[in-house]
């Protein structure tokens, strides 16, 4: 069972008036624009993951709402959290965030103690920097336990532009020295994969890149590579994830072009796993992503526009669902995870 990213400490449900007088709150929320709060948050630390920044987001929107009753702010951020949600066409990783700040807000609703609801917010605002900085310890664990599965003289292929995937190969080439690897980059177009390739190779790595088309021959023809490793957007709550586009093929082309020998492993932090459960292998839209659905042939040849098009996940930034099937193991701060055992992961409410 996952911890609370705060403190386990029972909190009150006795609630008191709020004196705070910031000109920028309403009782509602109303005034508070929380998709800006949320970019804003994004933009000014390139570390900050997207579940985080919606933490952080609703922190805020705390801090400047004086709801007079606990059930008043449960409203209040409920209200906020859909606004949110439905800011942008990939909700998921707001999503995951959003879920676990409101689970940690039910909860300490229900504490039986005798502090004043004020003394929650005052918690949640005193301590709002632990979800940051306990994400960014996340990803060092994470580094320390993924750098243990990177074999010596083998090779890594490596896709995405993930930087938690980034940290466990330097972290392997700063810490193992004994251990000589190679890592091949699939290259998609996107800056993140630049960027990751730049820092591997300032890292002393030996990084041969390649484009999407070679990936199946890589992996038959490369008998050295035993590991491919990618990142996640999210993780579901069935073991499976949604990441960039091209992962579920990746995920294929290893298990049935690459052989037995090499694994496909996925990295993320446990706070990017979202409470929901497909039914069946779903495409992404069924899990509220909004992007182009070619399987109809409803929208062939045809571009979106204007308003239309900002509603839609741009191309470069599509993603896809990868089946729990084809991973071997998921990488957290906890261990290596079957997929199966996602589920001990989520904090369920009770």
């Amino acid at each position: 069972m996952a911890t609370d990213v705060l403190s386990n400490k029972p909190l009150a449900v006795r609630t008191t008036s709020s004196t705070s007088t910031d000109s920028a709150s309403s009782q509602d929320g109303a005034s508070f624009d929380i998709v800006k709060t949320y970019r804003n948050l994004l933009s000014s630390d390139p570390d900050m993951t997207m579940p985080v920044a919606a933490i952080e987001s609703l922190i805020e929107l705390l801090r400047v709402t004086p709801s007079s009753t606990a059930m008043e702010t449960v409203e209040v951020v409920k209200t906020q959290k859909a606004l949110l949600l439905d800011s942008t066409p990939n909700p998921l990783p707001l999503l995951a965030g959003a879920d676990l700040f409101e689970q940690y807000l039910l909860r300490s609703l229900r504490g039986q103690t005798v502090e004043s609801f004020d003394e929650t917010k005052r918690h949640l605002l005193k301590n709002r920097q632990l979800f940051a900085a306990r994400a960014k310890a996340a990803r060092d664990n994470i580094a320390v336990i993924g750098s243990k599965y990177i074999s010596d003289r083998k090779i890594v292929l490596a896709a995405g532009g993930s930087r938690v995937v980034t940290k466990i190969l330097v972290h392997a080439a700063a810490t193992r020295p004994d251990t000589h690897f190679k890592v091949i980059y699939v290259m998609d177009g996107s800056p993140h994969c630049d960027a990751s390739v730049s820092a591997l190779r300032e890292a002393g790595l030996e990084v041969e890149t390649i484009s999407t088309s070679k990936v199946a021959y890589i992996l038959k023809d490369q008998k050295d590579i035993n590991l491919v490793l990618v990142g996640s957007e999210v993780v579901m709550q069935n073991g499976g994830i949604i990441s960039r586009m091209g992962t579920s093929q990746l995920a294929l082309l290893t298990r049935f072009a690459g052989g037995s020998q090499k694994r496909f492993f996925a990295a993320a932090e446990s706070h990017k796993i979202v409470r929901k459960t497909p039914l069946w292998h779903p495409q992404v839209l069924r899990v509220g992503v909004k992007q182009k659905d070619i399987s109809k042939f409803d929208n062939v040849g045809v571009d979106p526009v204007g308003q239309e098009a900002r509603d839609w996940v741009a191309d470069r930034d599509e993603v896809d669902y990868t089946d729990p099937e084809l991973i071997d193991g998921i990488v957290t701060e906890q261990g290596v995870k079957q997929p199966s055992q996602i589920w001990e992961l989520v904090d369920y409410e009770k």
